[in-house]
């Protein structure tokens, strides 16, 4: 399927072509696995890459969708896969907080 949205600045999000960062696992309708969020990159020449998720189903009558996050949320949601990108945003602040025992940026 396509599925390409407008993002502020005119950028055209699209999944056919921008890179896919994580994909989750797809199973048949039903099943554990039969929706998920899918993360992506949009690169654009001389400014910072636009990161997004695409949530996507499998079963019948609910739709695909594209939703843009901050460099940070997009960090955060490899790293709740077990995925760590020092790349992504300032993680500093998230380690820290993590040391003290804090598991969700969210709670302040």
């Amino acid at each position: 399927m396509k599925l390409a949205a407008e993002a502020k600045g005119g950028s055209t999000l699209d999944i056919k072509k921008d890179a896919c960062l994580f994909r989750a696992q797809r199973g048949p309708p039903g099943s554990p696995y039969s929706r998920g969020k899918d993360l992506y990159v949009h690169e654009r020449k001389g400014q910072t890459p636009l990161y997004y998720l695409h949530r996507w189903s499998v079963n019948a009558g609910e739709k695909e969708s594209i939703v843009p996050i901050s460099p940070i949320m997009a960090a955060r949601f490899l790293e709740e896969r077990g995925l760590v990108c020092p790349d992504l945003g300032h993680q500093r602040g998230a380690e820290i907080l993590r040391r003290w025992g804090y598991g969700i940026l969210e709670e302040f």
